[in-house]
C-alpha cells in the first residue's frame, strides 16, 4: 500500500504542479496579449478560473492524503498515543463523510444540473469543470482509507503509534 501512496502522491504533485505551471503560463500570455500586443485574450481569464477550481480541489486531496491539512492539536497531544490513535481514525472517516455527502454527491447535483450551461469563452460545459468535486472527493475517501489502515496497522506500543502520527503530520 505504501507504494501506491507514494506513486498516488507523486501523480497527484505532478498534476498539480504541472497545472500551477500552466496557470502562471496563461496568466502571463494574458499580461503580455493586454499590455504588449494591445489585443486582450478573452480566454486566459476563464481559463484561469476553471484552473485554480481544479487546482484547488485537488489540492485539497493531495493535503489531506499527505495530512497536511491544518489542524489543532493541542489537546490531542496531552493524550495517550492509543486516544490520539482513534482520534485520528474518527478524523479520517469524518472527512470521509464530508467528502460522500458534499464533495461527490453534492458534487454530482451541480454537474448534472450545470452540464447544458456552456462557458462563453471556451465552449466547455460547465458541468465538465465541477467534476472537480467528485474526483476530489473519490481521492480524499482513497486516501482516508489507507490513512485508516495505517493506523489500524500500527501496535499499540507508544513508538510505534507516535512513529505513524509524526510521518502524518510531516
Amino acid at each position: 500500500m505504501d507504494t501506491f501512496r507514494k506513486v498516488l502522491n507523486q501523480l497527484l504533485g505532478g498534476i498539480c504542479s504541472l497545472l500551477l505551471a500552466v496557470m502562471v503560463c496563461v496568466a502571463c500570455w494574458q499580461v503580455i496579449s493586454r499590455y504588449i500586443v494591445g489585443v486582450p485574450s478573452t480566454a486566459t481569464e476563464e481559463l484561469l478560473r476553471f484552473s485554480l477550481v481544479w487546482l484547488s480541489m485537488l489540492g485539497m486531496a493531495y493535503v489531506a492524503g499527505k495530512n497536511q491539512h491544518i489542524s489543532l492539536t493541542i489537546l490531542v497531544d496531552k493524550v495517550s498515543p492509543a486516544v490520539r490513535r482513534w482520534w485520528m481514525i474518527v478524523l479520517q472517516l469524518t472527512f470521509a463523510a464530508f467528502s460522500i455527502w458534499v464533495l461527490i454527491i453534492g458534487g454530482l447535483k451541480i454537474s448534472s444540473i450545470s452540464m447544458l450551461q456552456i462557458s462563453p469563452a471556451l465552449g466547455i460545459p460547465m458541468g465538465k469543470i465541477y467534476y472537480a468535486l467528485p474526483v476530489a472527493g473519490l481521492l480524499i475517501i482513497l486516501y482516508s482509507v489507507m490513512n485508516i489502515v495505517d493506523l489500524l496497522k500500527a501496535t499499540s506500543s507508544a513508538a510505534d503509534t507516535d512513529t505513524v502520527m509524526e510521518n502524518q503530520h510531516d
